[in-house]
C-alpha cells in the first residue's frame, strides 16, 4: 500500500484548518470562555445560531489553540450523515482499515471508539447532524473526549448548548471598521446604518466592509447603494450586503463565484472550476485569491494544492440568481458531465490523490443525477469509473462510498429488502433437534472433540458480522392503489412513448385535468416496470399540478406514492420531507390511512439514515392508528418493523416483546415468510442480549421456514446468523455445519463477496484444530480466485503455512480433502434435505 495522508486526516497545524481562521473574534469573548470551559472538561457542546452569525469562526478560533496539542483536530464538515458515514470518515482519518474496507463498518465501532479514545483529538462537526445520530456518535466513540457542533437551530442531546447572538450595534461597527480599515471616527454614523442593515451578522458585516474596502468607497457611499436593496428585501440580513458587494464584482469574478454554488457541494479544486469555466488553473487561482480577500470564498489545500468553499449563505445567493436566470440546470448538468470525466480521467491515470480530493463532490453529484432523475448514466459512469480505479476503493477507503453509489444505480440496496407475501403458521414452528442436521457419512462431519480441545479464539480475531435485521421497502407501493392515483384505464394499452406525445398535446391545450390522466398512466407504467427514478419525476410532476389547481387530497395521495418510492430507491431525505409533509396534510384531512402508511414510510426512511429513535416514534403512532382501526394487517407490519427499529436503537428486551406481539397476528393471518422473519428477528435479539442457545433455536426454526417458502435471501441470511450464533453458544460442530452451507448459497447465487467473507469465517473456525489445515487451505484457495489481495485471506494463508509446519513438525494426522470447495459446501447443504 502506498504511503499518503489522507485529507482528511487530523489537523497539526492551526494553518490548516479547512475554513479561514479569524485573526481577532470581535465581541466573542464570553462565548470563547463558555465553550472553552466546556471542553476542558472532555464534554460535547453545541454552538447554534442563525447562518452568518459566526458558529464556524468561534469554532476554528477554539480549534487552533487545540491544533498544536498531541491529538490535534479531527475537523468534518456534516450535512446529515448516517452514523455509518461518520465511522468511515474517522476510519480514513486515521486509515483504520478494519473500518475502511469493510461492508458493514457499524460491525467496527470498538475499532474507532478505541482509535479515538487513544488519540484525544479535539472533533468538532460542522453543518447539519440529526441529534439522535450524534448522540450515538458521542455515546460510543466520543465520550470523554472534547467536541464542538455547530448548528442553526438547538438541538436537544447529552451536551451544553450555547446560543450565539447577532453581534450588538457597537460590536458590529468595530468589526466593520476593523475588516475596512477604517480608523477614525468620522463615518460612525453611516457605519452603524450599515451594520444594520445586514442584522449585524458577523458575515454580513465583514463582506460589506472588504467591499468598501475593495471599492475604496466611504460608508455613506455604500449606505446609500445597500437601503435600496434592503427595502425590497423587506428586511436586513447578509444577503444584502451579498447584492451589492456581488454586483461591484467584475463578470469573470461574478462567474467564478456561480461555477462553484452550481457545485452540489458548494466546494471544488481549482481543477475543477477551471474545467467548468474553460480557465486556465492559474488564472482560477489568481480570482480565487481575489474572492477569499473579499470574503466570497474560503480557500483551504487538499493533497497540496488549493481548494474553495462557498459559505452556505453564499451558496444559496448565488444559487438562486442562477434559478431565476433559469442556468441552475444547465451549469449542474455540465458539473455532473465534468465530474465524470474528471473521475474517468484520473481513475485511469491512478492519479489517487485527485480522486480523493473530489471525493465529496463525486457522491454529491450522484446524489442529485439520482433524486432529480436526471442522465441515469451519470451515477453508473461514476460507479464504473471508481471501480476500475485500481486499488483506489480499498485503500484510500472508499469502500462504503462506492456502496452506497452502487445504492443509487438500483444495483445493491443498502439494507436488504422483502416484497410482501403470504406469511406464517405455527406448527411448522418447532424447533428442530441439532442430531438431524448430521449424517454420519458426511466425510466433513467436524470432530466435536478436536475443537473443543483448542482454546477458544480471542474476540479480535474473530468478528464476524451479523446482520441485525432487514428494512422492508415500503410494501405499500401495490396497495396504495395505481388505481386511486387516477383514471388511467383509458390508457392501459399505449407505451410510454405514445403517452408522452398525448401529454405534449394536452400541455399544448392547456387541459390540466388531461395531463394528470396521463400523467398518472406514465407514472404506473415506469412504476410497474421498475423505473423508479424515472417515475419519481413523473409524480412530481403530477404533484405540481394538484398544487396549482388547490387539490389536497391528490396532493397528498401524490405525497404517499412520492415517500414510498424515495424510500425504495435509496432517497432517505428525500423521502423523510415527503413522508412529513403528506402526514401534516393527512392530519387536516383526517385521512388516518394514508397517515399511517406515510408514517410507516418515514419509519423506513429513518431507518436508513441510521436515525433508530425517531423510527421507533414512527412506527408507534402508525401502530397507534393501526389499532384504533383495528387493521391487524398493518398493526402486523408495524410491529414487525418497529422491533427492527428497537433493536437497532439498543433495546433488545423491548424488540422481543414487540416481534411476539407481531408473531402471535402473523400466525393468525397465515403470513408463513413474516412469521419466518419475525423468528429471525428474534433470534437476533436473544443474540444481542448474548442468550446464544435461544438465539439458535429461533434461527433454526426462521431457517426452516425460509426454505418452505422459498425464500432464498432469507435462507442464506438465516444460515449465517444461525452459524455465528451456534458459535457463541460453543456448539462448534453446528457452526462449522451452518458456514458450509452458507457457503454453499454464496455459490449459488454466485455472491462473490459473500463467498470470500464465508470461508473466511468458516475458515477461522476451523483452524481451531490443526486437522483440518489441509481443508482450510483449500477453502481459502478457492477464495484467493475472487479476491486474491483481500487482507483476511492473506493472513489466513499466513496462519496455514504455520499451522502447516507445526502439524509436521508434531506428527499430526491431517483430514483429507476431497473435492472443491463448492463440494465441501454443497454436501453440507444436502443435509437439509435430509
Amino acid at each position: 500500500m502506498s504511503e499518503f495522508t489522507p485529507h482528511e486526516a487530523p489537523i497539526r497545524e492551526a494553518q490548516n484548518l479547512p475554513v479561514p481562521l479569524p485573526a481577532n473574534l470581535v465581541g466573542r469573548d464570553a462565548a470563547l470562555a463558555q465553550v472553552y470551559a466546556v471542553l476542558k472538561e472532555n464534554k460535547p457542546v453545541l454552538i447554534h445560531g442563525p447562518a452568518g452569525v459566526g458558529k464556524t469562526g468561534l469554532a476554528a478560533k477554539l480549534a487552533s489553540a487545540y491544533a498544536s496539542q498531541s491529538g490535534g483536530v479531527l475537523w468534518l464538515n456534516v450535512d446529515n450523515p448516517r452514523l455509518e458515514e461518520l465511522l468511515v470518515r474517522v476510519g480514513r482519518a486515521y486509515q483504520i482499515t478494519e473500518v475502511t474496507t469493510n461492508e458493514s463498518p457499524l460491525g467496527f465501532i470498538g475499532a474507532v471508539e478505541n482509535t479515538l479514545r487513544a488519540q484525544k483529538p479535539l472533533v468538532v462537526l460542522d453543518g447539519r447532524i440529526q441529534p439522535d445520530v450524534v448522540a450515538r456518535f458521542i455515546s460510543r466513540c466520543v465520550n470523554g473526549l472534547p467536541l464542538i457542533m455547530t448548528h442553526s437551530d438547538k438541538i436537544e442531546g447529552p451536551w451544553a448548548a450555547l446560543p450565539l447572538e447577532p453581534l450588538t450595534s457597537e460590536q458590529a461597527a468595530a468589526l466593520f471598521k476593523q475588516e475596512a480599515r477604517i480608523t477614525d471616527d468620522t463615518q460612525d454614523i453611516d457605519v452603524y446604518g450599515l451594520v444594520k442593515l445586514v442584522g449585524y451578522l458577523p458575515l454580513g458585516v465583514v463582506i460589506a466592509a472588504r467591499s468598501l474596502a475593495a471599492n475604496k468607497m466611504t460608508a455613506e457611499d455604500l449606505l446609500k447603494q445597500m437601503s435600496p436593496v434592503a427595502k425590497t428585501a423587506g428586511n436586513n440580513s447578509p444577503a444584502i450586503a451579498l447584492t451589492v458587494a456581488f454586483s461591484k464584482l467584475n463578470g469573470a469574478l461574478q462567474g467564478l463565484i456561480l461555477m462553484l454554488a452550481a457545485t452540489f457541494e458548494g466546494r471544488a479544486s481549482a481543477e475543477i472550476i477551471s474545467k467548468m469555466s474553460n480557465a486556465p488553473v492559474e488564472s482560477v487561482q489568481q480570482a480565487m485569491n481575489i474572492l477569499a480577500q473579499l470574503y466570497f470564498v474560503q480557500r483551504s489545500r487538499r493533497y497540496d494544492l488549493p481548494y474553495y468553499a462557498l459559505h452556505p449563505l453564499v451558496q444559496t445567493f448565488a444559487q438562486a440568481g442562477l434559478r431565476k436566470s433559469g442556468k441552475l440546470d444547465t451549469l449542474q448538468g455540465n458539473m455532473g458531465s465534468g465530474i465524470v470525466n474528471y473521475v474517468t480521467t484520473y481513475a485511469a491515470a491512478g492519479n489517487d490523490d485527485k480522486l480523493a480530493a473530489e471525493m465529496d463532490n463525486v457522491l454529491a453529484t450522484a446524489r442529485w443525477a439520482a433524486q432529480n432523475a436526471q442522465d441515469s448514466d451519470i451515477v453508473n459512469d461514476l460507479v464504473t469509473a471508481l471501480t476500475q480505479a485500481g486499488d483506489f476503493v480499498r485503500e484510500r477507503g472508499y469502500l462504503y462510498d462506492l456502496i452506497q453509489l452502487r445504492a443509487m444505480t438500483g444495483t445493491v440496496s443498502a439494507f436488504p429488502a422483502y416484497s410482501p407475501e403470504d406469511l406464517p403458521s405455527p406448527e411448522d414452528m418447532a424447533l428442530v433437534d441439532d442430531e438431524d442436521e448430521y449424517d454420519e457419512d458426511d466425510e466433513y462431519a467436524i470432530d466435536e472433540d478436536a475443537l473443543e480441545s483448542v482454546e477458544a479464539v480471542d474476540d479480535d480475531d474473530e468478528e464476524v458480522a451479523v446482520s441485525s435485521g432487514a428494512f422492508d421497502a415500503p410494501d405499500f407501493l401495490n396497495q396504495i392503489g395505481t388505481a386511486e392515483m387516477g383514471a388511467v384505464v383509458d390508457y392501459s394499452g399505449k407505451d410510454v412513448s405514445e403517452l408522452r406525445s398525448l401529454l405534449a398535446q394536452a400541455k399544448q391545450s392547456s387541459n390540466a385535468d388531461e395531463q394528470l390522466r396521463v400523467l398518472k398512466a406514465i407514472g404506473k407504467s415506469q412504476t410497474d416496470a421498475g423505473m423508479e427514478n424515472e417515475a419519481i419525476s413523473t409524480y412530481n410532476e403530477i404533484l405540481s399540478l394538484h398544487e396549482d389547481t388547490g387539490n389536497r387530497e391528490g396532493e397528498l395521495e401524490t405525497l404517499d406514492m412520492l415517500a414510498a418510492l424515495m424510500s425504495r430507491t435509496e432517497n432517505a431525505q428525500a423521502a423523510v420531507m415527503n413522508a412529513t409533509r403528506g402526514i401534516r396534510l393527512a392530519e387536516d384531512l383526517n385521512d388516518n390511512e394514508t397517515q399511517m402508511q406515510l408514517l410507516i414510510t418515514l419509519g423506513d426512511a429513518r431507518q436508513q439514515l441510521g436515525e433508530s429513535t425517531q423510527a421507533v416514534q414512527d412506527y408507534s403512532r402508525a401502530l397507534q392508528i393501526a389499532r384504533q382501526s383495528d387493521d391487524s394487517q398493518n398493526e402486523a407490519i408495524a410491529l414487525y418493523k418497529l422491533g427492527y427499529a428497537q433493536l437497532d436503537d439498543s433495546d433488545p428486551e423491548t424488540a422481543i416483546t414487540t416481534w411476539e406481539q407481531a408473531l402471535e397476528l402473523f400466525k393468525a393471518q397465515g403470513k408463513r415468510s413474516y412469521e419466518g422473519r419475525t423468528l429471525g428477528g428474534l433470534g437476533n435479539a436473544y443474540g444481542d442480549l448474548e442468550r446464544w442457545a435461544e438465539a439458535v433455536n429461533y434461527h433454526t426454526s426462521a431457517l426452516h421456514i425460509a426454505r418452505e417458502v422459498n425464500d432464498t435471501e432469507e435462507e442464506a441470511l438465516q444460515l449465517n446468523s444461525l452459524a455465528y450464533a451456534a458459535y457463541q453458544a460453543n456448539q462448534l460442530g453446528e457452526a462449522v455445519l451452518r458456514y458450509r452451507q452458507a457457503l454453499h448459497m454464496a455459490y449459488a447465487t454466485e455472491d462473490r463477496n459473500n463467498i470470500v467473507s464465508t470461508i473466511v469465517d468458516l475458515s477461522r473456525l476451523l483452524l481451531q484444530s490443526r486437522m483440518y489445515v489441509d481443508i482450510v487451505n483449500m477453502l481459502v484457495d478457492a477464495a484467493a480466485q475472487f479476491d486474491p489481495n483481500d487482507k483476511d485471506l492473506v493472513q489466513l494463508q499466513e496462519r496455514i503455512n504455520s499451522e502447516k509446519a507445526l502439524a509436521q513438525q508434531y506428527g499430526t494426522k491431517l483430514k483429507p480433502v476431497k473435492g472443491t470447495a463448492r463440494d465441501y459446501a454443497a454436501n453440507a447443504y444436502s443435509l437439509l434435505d435430509a
